[in-house]
């Protein structure tokens, strides 16, 4: 991949995503993705429908877009549009959609989900999407701990707590986002699928299937991936095989290192 010009400043560092020559700039300091970004477009990647026309799809809450650029990097079928709500974040996505040669492909919108029914971009409409994905915060204010890392850097703690936004509003956005039986995917944390399911009941919004991750195959799960559609039929809902992530303390197992390694999708 040829870079060109874009390059980080003194404040970001730049990865190589190891797919189709793909790199990622992100804030030193920032919120800074890991494996269940990766999990999650790796989930979209496989769940999200294949149809002769282009995939039209939504993330919500971008940050610096490692999830978005994953996706696209693993289906060429789809175009998505990342709505962030912090401007520092939502600039270092739009960075890398210049730094990647997907300006065709993806777009980055600085706004709050919270705002699309009344006052969001007016490029983004209602009923309008194939596929909405998310990585929503995992811990509600006041129910997780807080490290002093976060305490000192508020992007830090935005993206931990349900300070933009709750898991409720993530799914009336959702809702709101997608065309009928289009379909909603996410990761989140395992002790948190009751409320999942509620939202996701309350905003006609059907799961479909869900795959529990554990860290290893002795451990309890600690994330899932859920996928679901709008108006969908209830009675087809299935749990997947598990994801394990390691087979010791220190060693990937088969499947991860494939989906960190394997160049299709």
């Amino acid at each position: 991949m040829l870079y060109g010009k874009i390059e980080p400043d003194d404040t970001e560092t730049m990865e190589e995503l190891g797919r189709k020559g793909y790199g990622l700039i992100q804030k030193k300091n920032g919120f800074r993705y890991g494996e269940d970004t990766v999990l999650l477009s790796f989930f979209a990647g496989q769940m999200a429908s294949r149809k002769r026309r282009i995939q039209k799809a939504a993330e919500l809450g971008t940050n610096c877009g490692a999830a978005s650029i994953l996706l696209a990097a693993r289906r060429d079928d789809i175009t998505i549009d990342g709505m962030e709500v912090q401007r520092e974040a939502a600039a270092v996505f739009e960075k890398n959609i210049v730094l990647n040669h997907l300006e065709g492909r993806l777009r980055s919108f600085n706004c709050d989900i919270r705002d699309l029914f009344s006052q969001g971009p007016g490029e983004i409409k209602r009923s309008s999407y194939d596929l909405v994905f998310f990585n929503p915060p995992y811990h509600a204010q006041g129910r997780g701990p807080v490290t002093t890392k976060e305490m000192n850097a508020v992007e830090l703690l935005e993206a931990r707590f349900e300070v933009n936004g709750t898991l409720e509003d993530f799914f009336k956005a959702a809702n709101w986002l997608l065309l009928p039986q289009g379909q909603i995917i996410l990761v989140q944390r395992t002790s948190r699928l009751p409320e999942v399911l509620l939202h996701m009941a309350q905003n006609q919004l059907e799961p479909s299937r869900i795959r529990f991750v554990h860290v290893r195959p002795d451990k309890p799960s600690t994330l899932f991936l859920l996928c679901g559609r709008k108006h969908g039929k209830s009675g087809g809902f299935q749990v997947l095989p598990p994801l394990i992530l390691y087979k010791n303390e220190q060693t990937y197992s088969d499947e991860l290192q494939s989906i960190y390694m394997d160049k299709g999708d």
